[in-house]
């Protein structure tokens, strides 16, 4: 073990990273840690993965930070978890880090009911609480309890008034102007833009990043070319035979979520059309039906899993009172990228 014990520790070593340092599997480690398993390990086996988790400092968090108490838990207070199956991305990424750190995330769908969320957080405070993420369905202000100052605390895809609280959120802006940018790399200039409702926070900044794309590519601004859909595939399907309607069709449609994409396929298809042979579409989200597409739709990914993520680490990082980059003061943006597919092409006359 020796040759263990000269390797660097990290800042915030995980199961995984002391399975590997041993040489076992991360269950292996779990039952030796947490002291279960039986004669199932052998005790040569149990010194390796203790002298690993020494030489890395990792604690166990179940059982030095609270003895025999049972497990920590961090609650995951979300408004809604089955009509947009994409958020769940998050709570799985945030589960499995929780989990390496020896806390449980519980998950607690509230569907916007306000008792609901109020027995929920008397539930969790029952419980040994590391900390809570409170997650939106969609990006919205939330006014948090009072009480919620007693553990550390992270917003997902919302924000408080003032930023009282840390918030991470997609940053729709710049992931709009990315898909505009994109489609005027390819050439073209008529650039429909079929959005959400226009109450929504997602969709005005959506909406300001498609003008940014637009000013950035030297192309007016054509109201014209703007729509009001619902999110849905029914109102893609609708904008998208209005915008075929004009005199003057775009050559390339950008939609504000994936499912609207859908539905702009659908339209273009009825029309006669193809994809990217007659109009170029990009989509917004990353929904996985999006890749089975025929073509597959080149989209903007919102970073679900990365929010998940990075809401754990902020939570840990705070309880530990540790001066590292893992801390989230006001409002983080994490940016949206292209997933690049085969929806975008020249427009029609023009050579790739």
């Amino acid at each position: 073990m020796n040759r263990r014990k000269t390797e660097k520790a990290s800042a915030r070593a995980t199961m995984v990273d002391v399975a590997k340092l041993a040489g076992v599997s991360q269950a292996t480690v779990s039952m030796v840690l947490n002291e279960t398993g039986g004669t199932r390990v052998t005790e040569k086996t149990r010194k390796l993965v203790r002298e690993a988790a020494d030489t890395l400092g990792y604690r166990v968090w179940m059982r030095s930070a609270i003895g025999s108490g049972g497990p920590q838990a961090i609650g995951f207070v979300i408004d809604d978890s089955t009509s947009n199956p994409i958020v769940n991305k998050a709570i799985d990424s945030a589960r499995q880090l929780a989990w390496e750190n020896g806390a449980v995330l519980v998950v607690l769908p509230t569907q916007n009911d306000e008792r609901l969320r109020a027995a929920a957080l008397e539930l969790l405070f029952a419980h040994r609480v590391v900390g809570l993420v409170f997650a939106a369905f969609f990006t919205r202000e939330y006014t948090l309890p009072q009480k919620l100052s007693a553990v550390p605390m992270v917003l997902i895809n919302c924000h408080t008034k003032g930023d009282q609280a840390p918030a991470i959120l997609p940053a729709h802006a710049s992931g709009a102007e990315t898909a505009v940018q994109h489609l005027a790399a390819a050439g073209h200039r008529r650039i429909a833009f079929i959005n959400g409702e226009n109450w929504m926070e997602a969709s005005k900044d959506r909406l300001r990043g498609y003008k940014r794309g637009l000013k950035a590519a030297n192309i007016p601004y054509d109201a014209k070319l703007v729509k009001s859909g619902n999110w849905l595939l029914s109102g893609g399907h609708d904008c998208t035979r209005e915008l075929l309607a004009q005199p003057e069709p775009p050559t390339a449609i950008f939609c504000a979520s994936d499912e609207m994409a859908i539905g702009c396929y659908e339209a273009i298809k009825e029309a006669g059309l193809s994809i990217p042979g007659d109009i170029s579409v990009v989509g917004f989200d990353d929904d996985p039906s999006s890749r089975h597409l025929e073509p597959p739709l080149t989209t903007i990914l919102v970073p679900h899993e990365d929010m998940g993520r990075r809401a754990i680490t902020h939570l840990y990082a705070k309880r530990d009172n540790e001066d590292r980059t893992g801390i989230i003061s006001g409002r983080l943006q994490i940016e949206c990228p292209l997933v690049e597919r085969d929806s975008v092409g020249p427009p029609r006359g023009r050579a790739a």
